[in-house]
């Protein structure tokens, strides 16, 4: 069946396989994965570096053709191999897990469910086991381009994550923010993209968790007065009411009356003042400054939200 699966393969796509497979341990749950590979929103895959390394099959690499396979072993698309790293399973981190495309796509569901998918292949201890991380793109039948979010915003591109990161430093001085008493680094978070004239001018990051609760984690625009925000925000929005999200949230700091006023324009509500928190903060990051915009001491945080309707 393999064998026939990789000759029709290589005859429909002439693509050059480094080998064929199904994801998953199951028919059904091979076809509930691949439907997510349909929609564009699985992009990823991780597998148990043992498991692969004593396979007949190499090891992926970036640059490896494979051929993706429903539950039947139909021949469906052919992916290559574009990143690959290892680390043990807990090492994932929230762009990862976004990119895998599964569930709610939360970095909590990932680790869970891979832990009860590794823990029902006899795997005694799987937080300590050996991973590999590996993103992917589909390549046959040529997939649609993906569709924008809102005026120029889209998700951001595996490949474009060290220009996200470079942004990020510029902007924050560091990849590290704190907010509601927790550190996050947002160079491993998934985020959106502005785009104006070919040009990246704007940068969203965010955290999706269970429940449909997700906090927008930054946002910047590079290029004042041009509604770059504005569109970062309404991007957020429409990828929320696409998968499910009851409620984006953020945190802005007092002194940040500029961004105050954009959120509550773009439909955020304020919902909570949480007084004394970046006092708080700095204990987790000293290098947050106690002077802000304006001259006005930084001291408190205003939560901001805006709540999800869902026809």
């Amino acid at each position: 069946m393999i064998a026939d699966a990789a000759e029709r393969f290589a005859a429909k796509s002439g693509y050059q396989l480094a080998g064929v497979f199904a994801f998953g341990d199951s028919a059904q749950l091979a076809d509930e994965l691949l439907d997510f590979v349909r929609r564009g929103t699985k992009r990823a895959t991780a597998g148990a570096v043992a498991e692969l390394e004593a396979d007949d099959d190499p090891v992926p690499v970036p640059g490896l053709f494979w051929g993706l396979l429903d539950g039947r072993g139909s021949p469906q698309f052919v992916i290559e191999t574009v990143e690959v790293r290892r680390g043990r399973l807990d090492s994932v981190d929230p762009a990862f897990a976004w990119d895998e495309g599964e569930g709610d796509r939360t970095f909590e569901s990932w680790l869970d469910n891979h832990r009860r998918y590794f823990q029902r292949q006899g795997v005694a201890a799987p937080h300590d086991l050996e991973v590999l991380f590996e993103r992917f793109c589909v390549v046959w039948p040529q997939p649609d381009e993906p569709g924008q979010l809102a005026e120029g915003v889209r998700e951001l591109r595996f490949d474009e994550r060290p220009w996200a990161i470079e942004a990020l430093v510029q902007r924050w001085g560091t990849t590290t923010v704190v907010s509601r008493g927790l550190v996050q680094d947002t160079a491993g978070l998934p985020a959106l993209v502005a785009e104006r004239d070919g040009q990246r001018v704007g940068l969203l990051t965010f955290r999706p968790r269970p429940g449909g609760q997700t906090e927008i984690v930054t946002v910047d625009a590079f290029e004042l007065g041009r509604g770059i925000g504005g569109a970062l925000l309404a991007g957020a929005t429409a990828l929320g009411r696409r998968n499910g999200w009851r409620r984006l949230w953020l945190i802005t700091t007092n002194d940040n009356t500029r961004a105050l006023r954009s959120y509550q324009r773009h439909g955020f509500d304020l919902v909570e003042l949480h007084r004394g928190a970046v006092d708080h903060s700095r204990q987790l990051k000293p290098g947050i400054p106690l002077t802000g915009l304006d001259g006005i001491p930084i001291s408190h945080e205003l939560e901001l939200e805006l709540r999800l309707e869902h026809s």
